[in-house]
């Protein structure tokens, strides 16, 4: 008899077992096949799809158009200058003068203007330096450009180099409110095969300035 209620009492227990295993068997598995709610977008959220989604590139795009608007209101605040650039192309006429709107007056600024013209060479006209003197109470600037602008008078007929000297005088002139100007190419005397500028020139006409070296030239020829 005992050895009955023995046997029933562990298979009672082994049915209990096999039951508990089951339910931590089913509890197992029905975790695993729970999957919560989630939208693509949150499944994409750490992928490089997302980053790059149209979103980010509209806001980078806006965030541009701001910077380039920003920028274009600060030039436009900025105080502007009237400066003055003398420049021909007929030997018989006088110079014409055009007013240009520019952010500061500088040397640069102006061989820029004069290029756009054809008066100095578009690339490496630079002025090596620019210094004001008192002479006999005239204010006379020295002006000292590159190589470049020597090698293109050289290039030029005598007609065509004294455009583009008066032209340059002239502009200089006009923007640093200066008596005359004194011209040289890496420091020394501007030289060309018509002419040596020896003296400072003034305000002139090309046609004035020819006349003005034929001058100075029949004086050397004297004096030798």
């Amino acid at each position: 008899m005992k050895k009955r209620n023995g046997a029933a009492f562990m298979l009672i227990a082994a049915i209990l077992l096999t039951a508990c295993g089951r339910t931590a068997d089913t509890a197992v598995t029905t975790e695993e096949i729970v999957v919560p709610e989630m939208s693509s977008k949150d499944i994409l959220v750490n992928s490089l799809e997302y980053l790059l989604e149209e979103p980010d590139g509209e806001q980078a795009q806006a965030k541009e158009e701001e910077r380039s608007a920003e920028a274009e209101k600060e030039e436009e605040t900025q105080p502007k200058m009237e400066a003055v650039i003398c420049y021909g192309r007929d030997w018989g006429s006088d110079l014409t003068r055009e007013t240009i709107e520019v952010s500061e007056i500088t040397p640069e600024v102006l061989l820029g203007a004069l290029a756009r013209h054809n008066i100095v060479p578009l690339f490496d006209t630079r002025a090596l330096s620019v210094e004001e003197k008192e002479q006999g109470g005239k204010k006379i600037l020295y002006l000292d450009l590159s190589e470049a602008f020597g090698e293109y008078v050289q290039t030029m007929s005598e007609e065509a180099e004294c455009i583009i000297v008066a032209s340059v005088v002239n502009t200089f002139l006009a923007n640093y409110d200066a008596d005359a100007v004194y011209l040289t190419v890496e420091g020394k005397t501007l030289e060309s095969t018509n002419a040596v500028y020896t003296e400072s020139l003034f305000d002139c006409t090309p046609a004035e300035l020819k006349n003005l070296l034929m001058a100075e030239e029949s004086e050397g020829q004297e004096g030798q």
